[in-house]
């Protein structure tokens, strides 16, 4: 647990790898220390000032987030708990603030947290619900988002498959029974409707 709270960055990610190993193959062995872990596990998927730097490359200047891998580490482990271990977590102090954040983070990262919110949208609808108009604005933010026009076609494609896996996370939060009581929410799927582009695959993920 110490390691978790002040080990270095590499240490911590190491230690996230380790739980999920045993959220995964063992998980009777973890779930009485879950109460005092989760808040630690949650605290590694924040995103922390101090490790991003930024280079400089001449003429550029390129930024270096050095604890994108462990939030992305931190994410995929409670994405293994949410299939293992359940019972023990307590998705409304998660999803508010940790998936949140997470939904407007890098690409790396917004990829596991639309698949966590897939889960606990089936799992915890109730949790969800409660908080659907906070998670509008990500998910609206990263299906308009269009790369820049020098963009590389690899920048194109990545985008291309992050606006499918919030599409995904879109539609699973629609098969919520209650979800037409967000306006907001209600707002978002009356704009895919409107956009060609956006309806067409949102038609294609719900048929999957």
């Amino acid at each position: 647990m110490n390691i978790l709270q002040y080990g270095m960055q590499h240490v911590r990610r190491a230690a996230v790898l380790a739980l999920s190993t045993f959220a995964h193959n063992k998980p009777n062995l973890i779930k009485g220390l879950l109460p005092e872990l989760l808040p630690l596990l949650y605290d590694q998927t924040v995103v922390k000032q101090e490790l991003i730097r930024t280079v400089d490359l001449g003429p550029f200047k390129h930024v270096v987030d050095d604890g994108l891998e462990l939030r992305k580490a931190a994410f995929e482990c409670v994405d293994t708990l949410l299939d293992s271990c359940l019972d023990q977590l307590n998705p409304s102090s998660f999803i508010v603030p940790y998936l949140k954040s997470g939904l407007d983070d890098h690409y790396d990262v917004k990829m596991p947290c639309h698949l966590i919110l897939s889960k606990l949208a089936d799992k915890c609808p109730s949790a969800v619900l409660a908080v659907l108009d906070s998670l509008v604005d990500p998910l609206q933010k990263t299906i308009n988002f269009k790369p820049k026009i020098d963009a590389v076609k690899q920048e194109v494609d990545r985008n291309e498959d992050m606006i499918r896996s919030a599409l995904r996370a879109i539609v699973s939060l629609n098969r919520i029974s209650g979800g037409d009581c967000s306006l907001k929410f209600k707002n978002l799927l009356s704009e895919i409707s409107k956009s060609p582009s956006l309806r067409d695959k949102y038609y294609s993920t719900r048929n999957e």
